[in-house]
């Protein structure tokens, strides 16, 4: 694990997040011409609270991201960080996409308070429409679809992680559990009273390709946590 280190000025509550970006130009366009701008963001903050009580914080233990894609520039980011003697809690935020990175400190620590299984709605949405958009017969309406997602989420929601045969980790944060045999007939046999049976055909087989790791019926596996204020 790469440990991600911080400077924490005691004075004013602001963090600087140590990187090797820290010196790393900047470039704008005058009359055509790129123009490249030095920077040193370890310099500025330094510079700033000379004389403040600063503190080093490094990463330990759990990192934690409620919502957000890694690559989504308004994730909300908890990280568990030390200060060698206590812990705190690192939380990472944008205001807004223009915005740099914001850090604050939290206080205590992550604690875990489960794993929860979800399935990727959105995702099932757009490729149910696609594929039914093709079968020969009418295929399902919005409502069909709707209705689908709901069965698809009773089977779901009592499983326990280790029912689910990991094929990968998309993030660090996030799971990814293929849909096997078993739970692929205990879902086509949720569907059966509410749908005729060329609908269930046609199901069916939007299920047996979808599947896989990278299939819109992959489930995701989310560890949760809370913040635990020290005693």
């Amino acid at each position: 694990m790469v440990q991600d280190k911080f400077i924490w000025c005691r004075n004013c509550n602001e963090i600087h997040h140590m990187s090797l970006f820290d010196k790393a130009p900047e470039y704008s366009v005058d009359q055509g011409e790129e123009i490249e701008v030095p920077m040193d963001d370890w310099g500025v903050f330094m510079k700033r609270h000379a004389g403040h009580k600063l503190q080093a914080l490094r990463s330990v233990g759990e990192r934690y991201r409620p919502g957000g894609q890694a690559m989504d520039p308004m994730r909300v980011e908890y990280i568990e960080v030390t200060d060698g003697k206590d812990g705190y809690v690192v939380r990472s935020f944008r205001e807004s996409v223009e915005d740099p990175l914001s850090f604050m400190v939290v206080p205590g620590r992550l604690k875990s308070t489960g794993v929860s299984v979800q399935i990727r709605e959105n995702e099932i949405r757009k490729e149910m429409k696609h594929h039914f958009a093709f079968e020969a017969s009418r295929g399902l309406d919005e409502e069909g679809i709707e209705l689908f997602i709901k069965l698809f989420k009773e089977v779901v929601k009592d499983l326990k992680p280790n029912e689910i045969e990991v094929c990968e980790y998309a993030d660090g944060f996030v799971a990814v559990g293929e849909l096997n045999t078993r739970l692929l007939d205990a879902l086509t046999g949720k569907c059966t009273p509410h749908f005729p049976p060329a609908e269930l055909n046609d199901i069916r087989r939007f299920c047996e390709a979808q599947t896989g790791s990278d299939g819109a019926l992959a489930l995701q596996i989310k560890h949760k946590y809370r913040i635990e204020q020290a005693a």
